[in-house]
């Protein structure tokens, strides 16, 4: 074999791929419409899937943990040190988010709407297939309304002992009668009546069920009493909310199911219990420090009137004194310093209400605290200082002075405490309430479909292009040639059951054949094939002919008696053949039979049997043989294949051309060459070869001329 020839062989052939794909569209249509019918199944069996939303706006009014108090007391906290934006208690878009996909929201709303109770008809996918039947449920306070065209009835109660939680029950009804029958044991666990609130005890557990329905019911559902964590888990698939955008302060809230109503009505519930909740815990907040006020004015108050009277008492018996510079500073720092210290106080009571004392939020309020004590105890050290009768007057004054200024702060902070929780509207506003939505968002029909056909186009290449792969036999007579050693002279069309054009090389092959005869001074062809071939019988049927229309007379023996169907080709009815003469049960005159075509006469195989063969009839066949070969000009045999049974090689013995037929990508090379090390071994060879079953875009006209 040249370079070029190998160079051949290692590189990929496109128009033999490209045919090979051709001649097999049938194989990729298939697929292609298997696919599309398969997505269309689907399409019809699946749930169309409708998606909600909401946005929500959370609004930043929650003050930091000392913005309640006077630009002073914040000067003095960054004097001492002390971070005061650091104790902002905001919550962040993510605590939100949170919040709405938790339980204390979540299963309020199961609980309410009563969606920890799934129920659905029990059907086989063809009755979904072929069902036109709208099965509708009506989700509310009250009950489960469950709609059909077989039934209508309502669930007002479904309470089912723990160890049925989670688990398939069949409802089963019989007119006004229904029983529960568990899906995993087939045991029946309950039976009740409609319009009967029912509730007997059955191994020391309580069932409570109250099903109504205005008619007497019949068929089967399914249902499932869902505990709350397997409830929210089922509604978390289906919910999702994210924030818009970074630093919006609007959250994006997204519901899928396949009803539009109960979508709506759970994302609307939601949301309700998501503002209650809200809006309860800004009230609480001001309640906890409202109360702690309601504590503190009567004393504020209690303590300003003493203040005032030892005041008075004490002006009245030593009369005005001019107060220093340096007191009057000490004076207004003292004041102040009480004054914001009580702020920090209430500041102290309203984060008592969200945190612990082992919060940093907390924990900084202390500190701030100790600061403030820290400095009223040195201005109170340096008042003592004072002569005696200053000091006094000083002291009674601070006193009523601090007393005053705190009751009528804390008295403000109250009233305006109360005016904001009769107005309390939370820090959340919801911007879009979910709307009715129009199309479905699952399943994407025309997505599928489209897929589908790809899909289906690319599997059915891929099977075209893997059984190409296995067909590891002979593609080309030069492989053959080159290794066995035996010409082949026709390449035959695969489709040369239905097409007389696919065996226009076999025509040309008549003069080679004939030449060879003459050389060999012989009549007698044999052509069988290397392993079974279903165009054996045809290619024998056309060699006959194309001999008879040269002018010359032509027998045609099929002497495969197995699988020989020459009769039927020739559209003969059942007669005595060739199994029935060498049997010794007819003559050779009685077997022949004349066909519609000139010059060609037919023996057919007749009822062949399991002891019947030519190797065991071997004289009776070269008897046969010695009489029509003076009778006709040329004899075909049309033999068994060589590697199935040893009649091919019987028969070759009485032959001048041995003629056998390899299947195109089929028949190994190991096959050729066992068959003919067989004919070798009998002295015999194989003159030819047949390609059959070659591609259509492959077959090529070969003619051999005679040397």
């Amino acid at each position: 074999m040249n370079q070029n020839a190998q160079l051949t062989d290692d590189t990929i052939n496109l128009r033999e791929l490209f045919f090979t794909l051709l001649t097999q569209w049938k194989l990729i249509v298939f697929c292609t419409v298997f696919t599309l019918v398969c997505a269309a199944a689907y399409l019809k069996v699946a749930k169309r899937t409708y998606s909600v939303d909401a946005k929500i706006q959370i609004i930043d009014n929650k003050q930091n943990g000392l913005a309640g108090l006077n630009s002073q007391l914040a000067a003095l906290g960054s004097l001492a040190g002390m971070s005061l934006g650091s104790l902002g208690n905001q919550q962040s878009i993510q605590t939100e988010i949170e919040i709405l996909q938790s339980r204390s929201i979540l299963a309020k709303t199961i609980q309410d709407l009563n969606l920890d109770i799934q129920i659905q008809p029990e059907q086989s996918l063809l009755n979904k297939l072929l069902s036109t039947d709208q099965f509708q449920t009506n989700y509310t306070i009250d009950e489960v309304q469950v709609k059909n065209h077989k039934a209508k009835f309502s669930i007002h109660q479904f309470n089912i002992p723990k160890q049925y939680l989670d688990q398939n029950l069949i409802l089963n009804f019989h007119g006004q009668s229904f029983n529960l029958i568990s899906e995993k044991t087939g045991l029946e666990v309950f039976k009740g009546t409609v319009n009967q609130k029912t509730a007997p005890r059955l191994l020391k557990t309580t069932w409570t069920i109250d099903i109504t329905s205005p008619q007497p019911l019949e068929g089967r559902y399914i249902v499932q009493k869902q505990s709350i964590l397997t409830a929210t888990k089922a509604i978390l698939e289906d919910f999702k909310a994210t924030e818009l955008g970074k630093q919006t302060g609007i959250i994006t809230i997204n519901y899928e199911g396949a009803d539009k109503d109960h979508i709506i009505k759970v994302l609307n519930h939601i949301l309700e219990i998501y503002q209650e909740q809200n809006l309860a815990t800004k009230s609480a907040e001001k309640e906890k420090t409202l109360s702690f006020l309601n504590q503190q004015l009567p004393e504020l108050k209690n303590n300003l009137e003493q203040a005032e009277r030892k005041f008075n008492a004490f002006r009245e018996a030593h009369g005005t004194i001019d107060i220093q510079q340096e007191s009057a500073l000490y004076l207004k720092q003292s004041v102040e310093l009480e004054t914001q210290k009580v702020q920090l106080e209430q500041k102290q009571a309203e984060l008592a209400a969200q945190y612990t004392a082992q919060h940093p939020m907390m924990q900084e309020i202390n500190a701030q605290l100790g600061v403030f004590n820290k400095k009223i105890n040195e201005l109170n050290g340096a008042l003592k200082k004072l002569p005696n009768t200053q000091s006094q007057y000083l002291q009674y004054y601070r006193d009523v002075q601090v007393q005053t200024q705190l009751y009528t702060n804390l008295l403000g902070t109250y009233q305006s405490l109360n005016l904001a929780k009769a107005g309390e509207t939370g820090n959340l506003r919801i911007l879009d309430y979910p709307v009715e939505p129009t199309r479905p968002i699952k399943p994407r029909k025309l997505i599928i479909l489209v897929l589908s056909i790809f899909v289906g186009g690319f599997i059915g290449i891929l099977i075209a292009l893997i059984r190409n792969m296995l067909k590891t036999g002979v593609r080309n007579r030069d492989e053959i040639e080159q290794t066995v050693g035996v010409k082949t002279y026709a390449e035959l069309s695969e489709i040369s059951k239905k097409s007389n054009a696919s065996l226009q090389s076999l025509k040309t092959f008549i003069p080679t054949l004939t030449f060879k005869l003459q050389q060999r001074q012989h009549n007698v062809t044999l052509i069988s094939s290397i392993v079974p071939d279903q165009n054996q019988n045809i290619i024998a049927q056309h060699l006959a002919l194309y001999l008879s229309q040269t002018g010359k007379k032509v027998l045609l023996i099929d002497s495969d008696l197995y699988r020989g169907q020459l009769d039927q080709l020739f559209n003969i009815s059942t007669k005595p053949g060739l199994c029935e003469y060498l049997r010794g049960q007819v003559s050779l005159e009685q077997i022949v039979t004349d066909t519609a075509s000139p010059n060609l006469s037919l023996i057919v195989r007749g009822q062949s049997s399991d002891e019947i063969s030519i190797s065991s009839h071997q004289t009776h066949i070269a008897q046969l043989i010695q009489q029509v070969r003076a009778q006709y000009d040329y004899i075909i045999l049309s033999a068994a294949p060589v590697l199935t049974i040893s009649d091919s090689l019987t028969l070759a013995q009485f032959t001048g051309f041995n003629l056998c037929l390899v299947q195109y990508g089929q028949t190994q090379l190991k096959d050729i060459e066992l068959a003919k090390s067989y004919f070798e071994n009998a002295g015999l060879e194989i003159d030819g070869l047949i390609l059959d079953q070659v591609p259509a875009y492959q077959t090529k006209q070969y003619q051999y001329q005679p040397n």
